[in-house]
């Protein structure tokens, strides 16, 4: 089951995020028949996608995490909305030669454009926080823009192992040192996560509640109950609304035209087909 454990260390001077999200990868994997590159790159975006949806005050809020880099899978998209996870990348067909037996995530992310989150809270204006990316390796460049847009000090770690069978494991780990952590405490929480650079062969071994219990017990840790983290797409909800966006005139040309109006979500690839009686029933409907 994909899940997030949350907790607090040193005393509730730190916090800590334990995150799995394997069975959303191999959906979207099969959804999009992705290469594993392109497996491995949408691991790290969903795992942030799933620490930014967990971190949510109300379940209608929404967010958009966009990366893209100009590197070889193109733009990366995670939304999260009524609480579940959904995602696409441009190019799910993206490979690249290994360097040093590794796959090539910078290639595959690119290094030439923008970290953006958009966060949908009920307030007249949506939030949208925006930093460069430099490393290309999507963890890193997620703790730079934790810092640099919201003012989390945190470190943060990715893993995920894919073979061409599929995605075995997927998720990470990410701590926050919170305002009242010293300079003493910030060196210990790096000082862990330096353990972390094999994440992805760790997971294999060790479940994310083993890893916390063993990295983190020892510091006066409190872990809490598990959250569920589901992917899924609701764009049946809103599909007639799209086509009523483009106005009756436009919908009516198209339909004049084209005889239909067919839409494909780009995050589930279903697609709809609405012909002349079902589009002036949307107008008539109002």
């Amino acid at each position: 089951m994909d899940r997030i454990i949350k907790g607090v260390c040193f005393d509730k001077k730190a916090r800590l995020a334990l995150i799995s999200v394997t069975d959303g990868v191999n959906a979207a994997v099969r959804t999009h028949d992705m290469s594993p590159l392109s497996a491995a790159v949408f691991a790290r975006a969903l795992t942030a996608g799933a620490y930014i949806n967990a971190n949510l005050k109300n379940k209608t809020d929404r967010f958009n995490l966009i990366i893209d880099g100009k590197g070889a899978a193109g733009k990366i998209c995670i939304a999260g909305e009524d609480g579940d996870l959904k995602g696409f990348l441009e190019n799910p067909q993206a490979d690249l030669p290994y360097i040093d037996f590794k796959p090539d995530i910078k290639g595959a992310v690119g290094t030439d454009g923008d970290i953006v989150v958009i966060k949908d809270l009920g307030l007249k204006e949506p939030y949208i926080g925006r930093t460069a990316i430099t490393g290309g390796g999507i963890a890193d460049d997620f703790a730079g823009y934790l810092f640099r847009s919201e003012g989390i000090r945190s470190a943060v770690a990715f893993g995920e192992y894919v073979t061409a069978e599929g995605v075995k494991q997927a998720g990470g780990i990410i701590v926050e040192a919170l305002p009242d952590a010293g300079e003493e405490i910030t060196f210990m929480l790096e000082d862990i996560m330096s353990n972390f650079s094999a994440l992805s062969a760790m997971m294999t071994e060790k479940s994310i509640e083993e890893i916390g219990e063993f990295y983190f017990g020892h510091l006066h840790t409190e872990f809490f109950a598990p959250e569920k983290i589901n992917y899924a797409c609701h764009c049946n909800r809103k599909i007639r609304g799209i086509i009523r966006s483009l106005g009756k005139s436009e919908a009516e040309s198209i339909i004049r035209d084209e005889g239909v109006i067919e839409i494909t979500c780009d995050y589930c690839r279903r697609s709809y087909r609405f012909g002349p009686d079902e589009v002036y029933a949307i107008f008539a409907n109002g």
